[in-house]
């Protein structure tokens, strides 16, 4: 399928999830994936995205940065507690210096779908597919099972990941039939 038809896919797939079961099992998963990283980009949570923040409360000595995306995306340093402003795309972004990009050893990404080449799919925007072209960090893909190992047809410039961390899917109907 096309980026486009996968994303489709992925996102209406998505719009019936229920996702705090999800949320703790993957930050479980991320806690042993970091453990050798001190530096991450981590993302503030969209939609039906997965909600990695906890991750930060569990590594108090670790550093996190948050991204900003005005014409193209960038990290800014965040700590537990800092404020955080209503931005483009129904996020929240921290204010302060923007990061070198290789300071940080680690990104935690969002992904929409994920190929069976272990290519990301987003929004479409590009923004990470930029940002993260020519880097030589760790990549972590966070994704719902079902939206993982598609057959995509993707571009060179797809951020390959080194990891996927997959979070189980629960769709929750309006009726229940049990006793």
């Amino acid at each position: 399928m096309t980026k486009e038809e996968a994303r489709k896919y992925a996102l209406a797939k998505r719009g019936n999830l229920y996702s705090d079961i999800t949320n703790d099992y993957i930050v479980n998963k991320l806690q042993d994936a970091i453990k050798n990283f001190n530096n991450i980009g981590i993302y503030y949570p969209i939609g039906s995205e997965i909600n990695v923040l906890k991750i930060i409360n569990n590594n108090p000595n670790k550093s996190f940065y948050l991204p900003i995306t005005r014409d193209e995306i960038a990290f800014i340093n965040y700590k537990n507690g800092d404020p955080l402003y209503d931005a483009k795309f129904h996020t929240k972004e921290p204010k302060g210096a923007i990061v070198d990009r290789d300071k940080i050893e680690c990104f935690i990404i969002p992904c929409v779908a994920i190929s069976n080449n272990k290519e990301r799919v987003g929004y479409g925007k590009g923004y990470y597919d930029r940002y993260l072209d020519g880097y030589q960090g760790y990549k972590i893909g966070i994704i719902y099972k079902k939206l993982n190992n598609l057959e995509i047809a993707c571009n060179d410039f797809d951020v390959k990941l080194d990891l996927i961390i997959e979070g189980w899917v629960y769709v929750f109907s309006n009726t229940f039939n049990g006793r």
